[in-house]
């Protein structure tokens, strides 16, 4: 073995950037299992949508008194995420497929007068898109974000309101498939020892804004 191969063999390679001389060529080729993504694409939509809350004693929204044009704080649901689900599926060509998809935004609206007191929403709409899909893909829009949600009391009824929203979603779209999939390796990764960085003593302030 030359002694070159032999330096090459007692590098330690780590995550992080390449020397400016650039990286080592791999060492081996694997095989792993991973989500291939065949496709993507992301697009901003702007939506509004009405509900109808319940108020009073046993209501939804049980606490205080409510006046058109009263702001109802919202946000993305906790623990959950905006989906979408393949309604209908046109091939075109070389595995390209017009989608449309319902995507569906959990929304959590709370009583401004009591924040204990919630009610959730989806609300949904549809989108059409076109996309590498072929037989077997998943269609995921997991990564998809609300933007912004603003919703008012819109109307008061007797024991209810209706509440209107306008919200943004950044939707993001995948088509994925599991594949065994061939790549260059270096081998497993090693973990380096676990450290602590010190504190900053005294804290700097903030950059200036010009």
């Amino acid at each position: 073995m030359s002694e070159e191969a032999v330096t090459q063999q007692q590098q330690v390679i780590r995550p992080g950037q390449c020397p400016p001389e650039g990286c080592p060529p791999p060492t081996r080729i694997e095989c792993i299992v991973v989500d291939k993504v065949y496709d993507s694409c992301f697009q901003v939509e702007s939506r509004t949508r009405d509900t109808t809350v319940t108020t009073g004693l046993g209501g939804e929204f049980a606490t205080g008194t409510f006046t058109v044009g009263q702001a109802i704080p919202c946000s993305l649901t906790p623990n959950q995420s905006i989906s979408c689900n393949v309604i209908n599926k046109q091939p075109t060509t070389g595995g390209f497929a017009n989608l449309t998809l319902v995507v569906s935004v959990p929304i959590t609206l709370t009583n401004p007068n009591a924040p204990t007191e919630t009610a959730d929403r989806v609300f949904t709409f549809t989108k059409i898109v076109t996309l590498c899909a072929p037989d077997g893909v998943t269609v995921d829009c997991s990564e998809s974000t609300l933007l912004f949600c603003n919703c008012v009391v819109s109307a008061v009824g007797v024991g209810t309101i209706t509440v209107t929203c306008d919200f943004q979603v950044c939707v993001v779209i995948k088509t994925l498939l599991t594949v065994q999939l061939l790549v260059p390796s270096y081998g497993f990764c090693v973990p380096a020892p676990c450290v602590v960085a010190p504190g900053v003593c005294p804290p700097s302030p903030p950059p200036q804004c010009f």
